[in-house]
């Protein structure tokens, strides 16, 4: 799969993502919000249930010690009076019974318990000061449910189960009452589903059961749970989602523009070029520099080539303005090197003669960044400095004193410097004077008018009186007929490279055509013509 294509792919999932997602969280950010402040409501009424029970026992206690202390002779009418005047007074205590050696022997109500003698129930639990609780007690006059007995020494106080969670709760709430040491206590409230008031006492802090709502407090000794069905929050649910539900959908429409944003800048030319850097999408070939009076291949260009996953290839004039004007031309330019130095090396140093030219950037002239690249480039790779050439072309140089610091240091480690693409820019005699160059290549689109009775066909001729005046070596770019050929050396041109005598070529083609000329040296300065173009391209378009 392309590079586009995965951009593509990545941008339908993740447009559909983008605006799933945030109506998605919003539902789920609704649904925790509402079970958060379920949770809250319930846990609030489980500590109500917890004080009110608290409470309950704590007055239960007060009152049964307020007994001890009285000299009342037992079950007289006094002692049955205060007993009574007890349970009238507390919002616990239903009745109060009195007992000699385990056996009922009066009540808040009377002293003739006749047929209704009972002993006192076992206790189930003791607190630390001595009150016992006994569980199931049924009432000393009436029959009735039964109820907990809390005794203390001689006095039994029977409170009712529902005293201990007697608060006020809203609809469909249900609370459960344990106390820690002897188990349930009491429930009331809203129905719930058999096994899910037990289950809620099992646990503590926030639960769901069975589609059920539980908050579980554990304190003082109580341990207290709140509990509402399910369908209760589902409709104050509903409620939140008309709040959350917008937000939702603004932000989904946020992202999916900021997808659609993205993948826009990954699908741009630059976005393009910066992954192919990356993931190293380029080579090298070599355009062949033959010496005119001999026909020898004397050198070459390296050109950069973007070559796709799909073996394709990008035409230079695409990608390397844009290359230049985002600053990628400097990694590109340090590929360059190295790739030279790897793949060249064995020929370079068979053959001190032959030379490799590389294209400067103009950052890179500016800067003198290159001469460290090219250093470390060629460090312990026995190439001789003489063999990198380097070209920099006219709108790379005309910040005259940078470039001339650049080129002076490039000549003193032993390069030879050409001023690349000549007559393009804005060059004239005393600008080419101030810059320490060996050669001067004379632009393509110059030498493409020989013959043709252009009016700037004679520029040419200005251009080479101008170069051989300065003592420099002349290179003409873009020759493609014959008639170019002889022209150019009939003036003295000192080298020539262009599809008459190859295209650019990768490196094992390249070294196959260096060793042809070779094999043909001293048999004049017959034109050695290399592999041919086979696409439709123009030679002006790839010889770049």
């Amino acid at each position: 799969m392309s590079n586009k294509n995965r951009i593509v792919a990545w941008t339908i999932v993740a447009t559909a993502v983008a605006a799933i997602a945030p109506v998605a969280a919003m539902m789920w950010l609704s649904r925790q919000a509402v079970a958060q402040a379920e949770h809250e409501r319930l846990a609030r009424y489980a500590e109500s249930v917890i004080a009110r029970a608290a409470h309950s026992f704590e007055e239960t206690q007060r009152s049964l010690k307020s007994l001890s202390p009285l000299l009342l002779l037992p079950c007289s009418d006094e002692h049955i009076a205060q007993m009574r005047l007890i349970s009238v007074n507390s919002r616990s205590i239903e009745e109060m019974g009195y007992y000699e050696h385990g056996q009922l022997k009066c009540t808040s109500w009377d002293s003739s318990v006749g047929a209704r003698r009972r002993r006192q129930a076992e206790p189930v639990f003791t607190t630390a000061d001595g009150v016992e609780v006994a569980l199931d007690q049924r009432s000393f006059v009436a029959d009735g449910p039964t109820m907990l007995s809390i005794q203390y020494g001689a006095h039994s106080a029977l409170v009712h189960r529902l005293r201990f969670v007697d608060v006020v709760l809203e609809k469909g709430v249900h609370v459960v009452l344990a106390r820690n040491g002897f188990g349930p206590v009491a429930q009331y409230g809203g129905p719930v589903a058999a096994g899910v008031a037990e289950h809620a006492l099992d646990g503590l802090g926030r639960q769901d059961v069975d589609g059920f709502f539980i908050s579980t407090v554990s304190r003082d000794g109580w341990t207290a749970a709140a509990i509402v069905d399910g369908d209760h929050v589902l409709e104050e649910m509903t409620g939140q989602q008309r709040w959350f539900l917008p937000v939702g959908i603004l932000l989904g429409i946020g992202l999916v523009m900021l997808v659609l944003r993205v993948s826009q800048a990954r699908l741009s030319p630059l976005a393009d070029l910066q992954l192919a850097v990356k993931k190293k999408e380029f080579i090298v070939h070599y355009q062949p520099i033959i010496e005119m009076a001999s026909g020898r291949c004397i050198g070459a260009e390296a050109l950069l080539r973007w070559r796709r996953p799909d073996g394709s290839i990008v035409r230079p004039d695409f990608f390397i303005a844009l290359a230049e004007e985002s600053g990628l031309i400097l990694p590109l330019t340090d590929l360059v090197v190295d790739t030279v130095v790897r793949e060249m090396r064995d020929t370079l140093r068979q053959d001190r003669a032959l030379h490799i030219a590389i294209n400067v950037a103009a950052q890179d002239m500016k800067t003198g960044r290159i001469l460290e690249v090219v250093s470390q480039a060629l460090a312990g790779s026995d190439i001789r400095p003489e063999q990198l050439w380097m070209e920099a072309t006219e709108r790379g140089c005309m910040d005259i004193a940078s470039a001339s610091l650049t080129l002076a240091r490039a000549r003193e480690m032993g390069h030879s410097m050409a001023l690349d693409d000549f007559g393009t820019g804005y060059s004239n005699l005393q600008y080419l004077q101030g810059l320490p160059m060996d050669a001067l290549k004379i632009d393509k689109s110059f030498v493409s008018t020989i013959g043709t009775g252009a009016a700037t066909s004679a520029v040419i001729d200005h251009i080479i009186a101008m170069a051989k005046s300065l003592k420099l070596y002349i290179v003409a770019e873009g020759v493609e007929t014959l008639e170019q050929a002889a022209y150019l050396a009939e003036r003295g041109v000192d080298f020539a490279q262009g599809w008459l005598f190859s295209r650019p070529l990768p490196v094992e083609e390249f070294v196959a055509f260096y060793c042809a000329t070779l094999a043909d040296y001293g048999s004049g300065p017959e034109i050695i013509r290399g592999p041919q173009p086979a696409s439709t391209d123009s030679p002006a378009a790839l010889d770049a």
